[in-house]
């Protein structure tokens, strides 16, 4: 048991370890889009929300990695309750505020579409787009032979004027947005995954802790066989003897 005991403390204070860096990421996160988002909208309400919750994060591993180093049982129990007092917190920052609907904003959806319609008066706009996602055209390439216009140069490879890029700018604007969705998401349930795992740990830990205690406590209560247990002194006769004195 102290084998599996120890196993479980040592992983245990790896995975705290690892919690504390990805709540370091969130509040970098929190920090950065924090910065872009305008005030007093949801987004910033979610940001604001991760930096407190990374720094949150933060004290309860120092208290829970704290609770393992001194194997009290008592600082487990209330981690592990703080545990469970974060993963609320995360269900209702998630499912609230939607914070993945930040990427279906409409506004760089809007800019190209401006770009694409000031194509004739100011091409440089388009062009620099295509440049910049290596896309051709407001849906492909052929949107430019329906305007009757040749297809600049900003649609082709780099050092190349044969290869053509096939995808169009809406297409590559739809697809960036869903990749750093996905990537989003990965990354919150990496930490809810991470937290389950901590909580897993912690209940366990308690439990072989709890026996552990329990052991040792009973183990002192027990008499080696061939000693007799000493009777406990009776201080009724003691205090009575010295009442007749007085």
């Amino acid at each position: 048991m102290i084998c599996c005991y120890n196993t479980i403390k040592y992983t245990g204070l790896l995975s705290n370890l690892l919690y504390m860096l990805l709540a370091i990421g969130v509040m970098s996160a929190g920090g950065l889009g924090l910065q872009m988002a305008q005030p007093n909208t949801p987004e910033h309400t979610y940001f604001v929300e991760s930096l407190v919750l990374g720094a949150t994060i933060c004290t309860i591993v120092i208290f829970g990695c704290y609770g393992l180093v001194s194997d009290l049982l008592s600082v487990n129990i209330i981690f592990t309750c703080f545990i469970l007092i974060v993963l609320g917190l995360e269900y209702l920052q998630l499912y609230n505020y939607q914070p993945h609907s930040r990427y279906r904003s409409t506004t760089q959806q809007l800019e190209l579409t401006v770009a694409w319609h000031d194509l004739e008066k100011q091409p440089q706009s388009m062009q620099q787009y295509e440049q910049q996602h290596h896309c051709c055209g407001y849906n492909n390439a052929s949107d430019y032979k329906a305007m009757h216009l040749s297809i600049p140069k900003s649609c082709y490879q780099l050092g190349s004027d044969e290869q053509l890029f096939t995808r169009g700018c809406l297409t590559t604007l739809k697809h960036s947005h869903s990749r750093i969705e996905q990537s989003d998401k990965l990354f919150i349930w990496c930490i809810i995954g991470l937290e389950i795992f901590i909580l897993v740990q912690t209940i366990v830990l308690s439990g072989l802790l709890y026996k552990l205690r329990r052991r040792e406590r009973l183990a002192r209560q027990q008499v080696p066989p061939g000693v007799r247990r000493e009777p406990r002194a009776n201080h009724v006769g003691s205090r009575a003897q010295l009442l007749d004195n007085v």
